[in-house]
C-alpha cells in the first residue's frame, strides 16, 4: 500500500499547488487537461536549486534506467527460457539461445518505443497502466485465487478463463467510451453502448469484466474437466493443502495474519471514502 501513496501524493500536491490563487507554480498543459507525468520534473525545477536539481534528475533518470534494465533482462530471459526453450526449440546450443535473447531484446526495445507513441494519445501514464492491467491482471489474479484455494481448478479451466477473461475486457473496451473522448484507441471501437465520466472508471469497470469471466469460467471449465495433479503434487502449492506454520514464540503484532488483517481494513476503508 506503501508504493501506490508515493506515486499518488506528488500529483495531489501539484495539483493542490497548481489550484492555489497565490501559487507560482504551475503545472504545464496537454491537451484540455494538464501533463500530470511531468508533476515530478516540474517540482523538481520549481523546488531545487540548479546543483540540486542535477542531483534530482540524476536519481529520477538512475530509477527509470534501472527499472527498465530489469524489464529487459526479464523479458528475455522469459521468452528464451520459458517458451522459446521449453516449446520451441528444447536441444539448440548455448549460443543460439544467446543469439535468441540478443534478438528478443531488440524485439522487444522496440516494441516498447511502438507502445510509447500509444501511451501519447492517452493523458497520463497511469491511465496506460490502468487499461494493461485491466487486460491482464485482472483475469490473471482470478486465477491465482482459485488456483491458490481450490484444488479442484485445472489447467484448462486456467488457460480457458485467461483467454477469455481478456476477450471480456477488449469487448467492454470496445463498447465503452470516457467522457469527451473519441471512439478509437480509448474505446468504443465496437460501438458506443456506455460512457464513463473518466478513462479510470472505464479502466475499472474493464478489470471487472474481465476478472469475473475468468473467475466464472475457470471454475465451469474445472467442473467439466478432470484433474490432472493428484493432492501430493499441489502439496505447497494449495492452501488446504499446505500446512499452516505456528508462530507461538513470536509477538502478535508482528504476525503475518495481523498484518494482512491491517491491510486489508485499509484498503476497505480508503476504498468507503474515495468511492
Amino acid at each position: 500500500m506503501l508504493f501506490p501513496a508515493l506515486v499518488i501524493a506528488p500529483g495531489m500536491i501539484a495539483i493542490a499547488m497548481h489550484s492555489m490563487a497565490d501559487s507560482s507554480f504551475h503545472l504545464p498543459a496537454k491537451g484540455d487537461s494538464l501533463d500530470y507525468d511531468l508533476v515530478v520534473p516540474t517540482m523538481l525545477s520549481y523546488y531545487f536549486p540548479t546543483g540540486m536539481l542535477g542531483i534530482g534528475l540524476t536519481a529520477l533518470m538512475a530509477s527509470f534506467m534501472s527499472g527498465m534494465a530489469g524489464n529487459v533482462t526479464a523479458f528475455n530471459t522469459v521468452f528464451t527460457y520459458d517458451i522459446y526453450q521449453s516449446y520451441i526449440k528444447k536441444d539448440g546450443s548455448d549460443r543460439h539461445y544467446l543469439n535468441v535473447g540478443r534478438w528478443t531484446t531488440v524485439f522487444g526495445i522496440l516494441f516498447s518505443m511502438g507502445a510509447a507513441y500509444f501511451a501519447a494519445a492517452f493523458n497520463n501514464i497511469m491511465d496506460v497502466l490502468q487499461l494493461v492491467f485491466a487486460f491482464v491482471n485482472a483475469p490473471l489474479f482470478a486465477t491465482f485465487l482459485l488456483g491458490m484455494f481450490w484444488r479442484r481448478t485445472t489447467g484448462h479451466a486456467a488457460f480457458s478463463g485467461l483467454v477469455l477473461g481478456t476477450v471480456a475486457a477488449a469487448i467492454h473496451h470496445g463498447l465503452s467510451l470516457p467522457e469527451k473522448a473519441v471512439a478509437g484507441i480509448k474505446g468504443g471501437w465496437l460501438s458506443i453502448q456506455h460512457v464513463y465520466p473518466s478513462e479510470m472508471a472505464q479502466n475499472f469497470w474493464t478489470a471487472i469484466w474481465a476478472w469475473s469471466t475468468c473467475f466464472v469460467i475457470t471454475i465451469l471449465v474445472s467442473l467439466a474437466t478432470k484433474r490432472t495433479k493428484t493432492d501430493d503434487e499441489l502439496r505447497g502449492l494449495v492452501y488446504s493443502l499446505t500446512e499452516k506454520i505456528k508462530e507461538h514464540d513470536t509477538a502478535w503484532w508482528k504476525r503475518p495474519a495481523v498484518f494482512g488483517t491491517v491491510v486489508l481494513l485499509c484498503a476497505v476503508v480508503l476504498n468507503i471514502i474515495f468511492f
